[in-house]
Formats: structure tokens, C-alpha cells, sequence
């Protein structure tokens, strides 16, 4: 997982919900935690309701995240993605990532408190708002999980959708993005990133000749069962983006479903 610099200009926090601060049109730039979707089309929210853009201020400077909405209050993402933030804007019910749904702000998230940032198993947290958001069933609505111990199987389909680059070190995208690709075992992605990489925390996901991934600035977005809808596992980290025989990794839901239901209460 890498990130990409910028400069961040001319964002006034204290009209963060009169204004849009994600908007590029003034003058900020993000940077990117890695993990935009490559190979994928254009998508709309009406079709991905559950998915939200995480704008996540560190020190002085801004990152892109994805993640999913699993309550009125409560957004799952990635630990990776909110490590040292004191302070997150979300913005669900938008296909665009600096315009339009609703803005909500908070300081108050949960990192799972066995995540280990070298390896990046137990990549997952929640992000907790103060007050709820609007769900209307048509933009923003929630994704449901699975049970604990549910295993995915090698050649499940999954939905990963995000703001993030369209190819390896290019550029983010102002419209949501998805692509649907096939879940490998954990055997052979261990073959690729080594024996001990791949933890039972994690699934991975991608196709032999490349070219359809998560990529930087998907981190913390959801990944779906196109056949269940139910959301399997979240957008954690990779080789770059797309490569011929590199899968993408994310955090298996399901081995930290205990935890998420601890602590969201879902």
C-alpha cells in the first residue's frame, strides 16, 4: 500500500457542512491510500447504495478512502485507512466524490485492536457518526454481513467498487467505479505474496492475465458476493495494481465478524 502526494489548498473546515469540502473545484488535492478500480466501468450509487467516500484528515494533509455503510451510524472500512486521523468526513448517496449526497463528519472510530500495520492482518475498523444518517433505500442503504466462520470459496465473484486510480500510479476517479472479479485460493495467493503473507484473515481476489483490480484509493471499500450481496470483505492492500498474476488482498468480514458485531452492534 502506497500513497501519493499533493498538496492540499484552501479547505475551510468550519463549513465542511455548508460546503463541499471534498470538492476539487477548491483548489485540494487527496492523498491516496492504496487499494481506483482498473478494468472496471462506471457505476452509479443507486446501484452501490452501501458505499461511501472517506475523506480523512492526518496532521495537515487529506486521504481518499472507501467504505460501507452497515448502519445509520456506523461505516465499516479499513484499519490501515485510520491510523492517526483526527478527523473523518464521510459523504454518502453520491456517485461523485466531491459533490452532491450528504456530508457527515466525526472523530469517533474503532481500529480493531489486533491489527498489525507490517502485515496488515486484521485490517478492518468502524467509523462511528454522531448522528444518523438519512437512508432512504435508494442511495444509501446498508450492506449486510456475513456469519461468522462463513468461508469463500475460490471462484466467488466479488463487486469491488471505489473513487480510486484507474491504473497503477494514475489518477483517481470524481465518478464511482466497479468491477467484478473472481476470488483465488488462498493457496495460490500464497504462492505470490509467500506462506506466512496470507493470513485466515484475508481473501484474495483477481484474474491469471490482469487488469481488473482495486487500486490506490479503493482502501476500506466494499467487496461483495454477487450472489449472496453480502459483503465478504474489504479493500486491504496489494502488489500494484492489476498485475498479471497478483492478486489483490482484502480482510475476510467474516473472521472478524465477531468484532464488528461487538463493536458496531451489527
Amino acid at each position: 500500500m502506497y500513497k501519493v502526494s499533493y498538496v492540499i489548498l484552501g479547505l475551510v473546515l468550519c463549513l465542511a457542512f455548508t460546503n463541499d469540502v471534498l470538492g476539487k473545484r477548491h483548489g485540494q488535492a487527496i492523498k491516496k491510500y492504496g487499494g481506483k478500480i482498473v478494468g472496471g466501468y462506471d457505476t452509479t450509487i443507486q446501484d452501490i447504495p452501501y458505499q461511501v467516500y472517506l475523506l480523512l484528515l492526518i496532521g495537515t494533509d487529506y486521504y481518499q478512502c472507501g467504505g460501507s455503510i452497515i448502519s445509520s451510524r456506523v461505516v465499516l472500512t479499513a484499519a490501515h485507512c485510520l491510523r492517526g486521523v483526527s478527523r473523518v468526513y464521510v459523504r454518502a448517496g453520491s456517485t461523485e466524490a466531491d459533490n452532491g449526497g450528504r456530508m457527515y463528519s466525526t472523530s469517533l472510530y474503532t481500529i480493531h485492536p489486533q491489527y498489525n500495520p507490517t502485515t496488515s492482518d486484521y485490517d478492518v475498523a468502524i467509523v462511528r457518526l454522531l448522528r444518523p444518517m438519512t437512508l432512504d433505500g435508494t442511495s444509501t442503504k446498508t450492506i449486510s454481513l456475513p456469519n461468522e466462520g462463513t468461508s469463500v470459496p475460490a471462484g466467488t465473484e466479488i463487486l469491488v467498487s471505489g473513487w480510486g486510480d484507474t491504473s497503477e500510479n494514475g489518477q483517481t476517479s470524481t465518478d464511482l467505479m466497479a468491477v467484478r472479479i473472481p476470488t483465488v485460493s488462498t493457496e495460490d495467493c500464497r504462492r505470490t505474496y509467500g506462506q506466512n503473507a496470507i493470513t485466515e484473515r484475508m481473501i484474495c481476489a483477481g484474474v491469471p492475465e490482469g487488469g481488473k483490480d482495486s487500486c490506490q484509493g479503493d482502501s476500506g471499500g466494499p467487496a461483495v458476493n454477487t450472489a449472496t450481496g453480502l459483503q465478504v470483505g474489504v479493500v486491504s492492500f496489494g502488489q500494484g495494481c492489476a498485475r498479471p498474476g497478483i492478486p489483490g488482498v482484502y480482510t475476510n468480514v467474516s473472521s472478524v465478524r465477531a468484532w464488528i458485531k461487538r463493536n458496531a452492534g451489527v
